[in-house]
C-alpha cells in the first residue's frame, strides 16, 4: 500500500492569479490586509506545507517498508530458533516455550506479585 502524495489546485490557480494581479499593479492594496505581498506570503507558506505534508508521507512509507522488512526477518529467526531449540533440545522442549495463559484480572494482588516476582 502506497501513500499518495498531492498537489495544491489551490496553490497553482493562485500562482495564476498572482501573476495577473501583479500585472495591474505590482503594490496591489486592496485594503483589509489583502494585498500582492499578504498573497504571495500565503500562496508560499501554503506550498512549503503541501511540500512538508509529502516529505512526511515519503518518509512513513519508508518507515513501513522498514517495519514490514524487520517484521519478516523476525518471523523468520523465531522459526529458526524454535528449530534450534528442537535440534539442540528435542521436539517436545518447544511445548515449554508456549506461553502460558495467566488471567491476571481475576487474580488477587498477591497472586500477581508473586507470579511476576514483584514486590
Amino acid at each position: 500500500m502506497t501513500v499518495t502524495t498531492r498537489g495544491s489546485g489551490a496553490v497553482e490557480k493562485a500562482q495564476r492569479r498572482l501573476a495577473l494581479l501583479k500585472s495591474i499593479n505590482e503594490n496591489l492594496d486592496l485594503g483589509h490586509g489583502l494585498t500582492i505581498e499578504a498573497y504571495s506570503r500565503l500562496i508560499d507558506n501554503t506550498r512549503a506545507s503541501v511540500e512538508a505534508h509529502n516529505t512526511l508521507l515519503s518518509n512513513l512509507e519508508e518507515s513501513r517498508k522498514t517495519i514490514t522488512q524487520m517484521d519478516k526477518e523476525l518471523a523468520e529467526m523465531s522459526q529458526r530458533m524454535l528449530g534450534g531449540i528442537a535440534a539442540v533440545y528435542g521436539k517436545n522442549s518447544i511445548s515449554d516455550l508456549a506461553p502460558v495463559n495467566l488471567d491476571v484480572n481475576s487474580m488477587t494482588k498477591c497472586q500477581v506479585s508473586q507470579t511476576f516476582n514483584i514486590l
